[in-house]
């Protein structure tokens, strides 16, 4: 729309009169964007509020134009609207019920540790208690990394993933956040939970390489089951 004196006038008038870009894009045949540039360019603001005097309590506020409101706010307008109003003794029951009718109780669950199954646990966001976090974190993980030399096993491993995409490596180490990292088939929390030997864990035959951020999908899920690991180490 090619905006004209007249059509500068014509907005003018209808933002004085009180009315939202949106309602006056619509009259004008134009957009909101439309409407809201020309209207800064005119240097004309809008006029939204107007001082009304509530029909309830008599008490006068400032309301916007184009909500037209009545009452100051709702507690008047519904004491306005129901003057008058007949309620039934059998509504005044029911109110009266709702009003005294006690509160069900929170049941709250104990939280069971996930690794060991039995500690309640503490906290919101906890899922396993402190004792298992401790051995977990501090000596069954650390046993259970892979330290072996994979050249060493030649033929045992498909090497061909990391000549495509390189070992991974953090940020401060070399920044390959989508390179190939060794992945625990029997994971290293199926491990610890069933008390596995962490000699076990580690052993190149429960290794398998793939991407790191799809390692990190997988996260402590296990592949393979621990009968099958202890197979795959008979035939290493």
């Amino acid at each position: 729309m090619k905006w004209t004196e007249d059509k500068d006038k014509e907005l003018k008038k209808l933002i004085s009169d009180g009315l939202r870009y949106s309602i006056i894009a619509d009259i004008m045949g134009t957009t909101y964007k439309s409407i809201m540039n020309r209207a800064h360019r005119l240097g004309v603001k809008t006029i939204y509020h107007k001082k009304t005097t509530c029909l309830n309590c008599g008490i006068e506020f400032e309301s916007t134009i184009s909500h037209n409101r009545k009452f100051c706010g709702s507690s008047c307008s519904a004491i306005f609207n129901n003057k008058g109003r007949v309620v039934t003794e059998e509504q005044k029951q029911k109110v009266r019920e709702k009003l005294t009718k006690p509160k069900k109780e929170k049941i709250i669950k104990p939280k069971v540790c996930r690794f060991c199954g039995e500690t309640d646990i503490t906290g919101t966001k906890k899922i396993i208690c402190d004792v298992c976090k401790k051995q977990f974190y501090k000596f069954y993980k650390p046993l259970c990394v892979f330290d072996f030399n994979i050249k060493n096993y030649d033929g045992k491993f498909d090497l061909s993933i990391v000549n495509v995409y390189g070992w991974y490596s953090p940020k401060n180490k070399g920044n390959n956040l989508n390179g190939v990292s060794k992945d625990h088939m029997y994971s290293v929390r199926d491990g610890f939970i069933n008390k596995i030997d962490p000699e076990i864990i580690k052993h190149p035959a429960n290794c398998q390489l793939m991407l790191h951020n799809e390692n990190n999908r997988k996260n402590y899920t296990s592949s393979i089951t621990i009968d099958v690991l202890i197979e795959r180490i008979k035939n290493w």
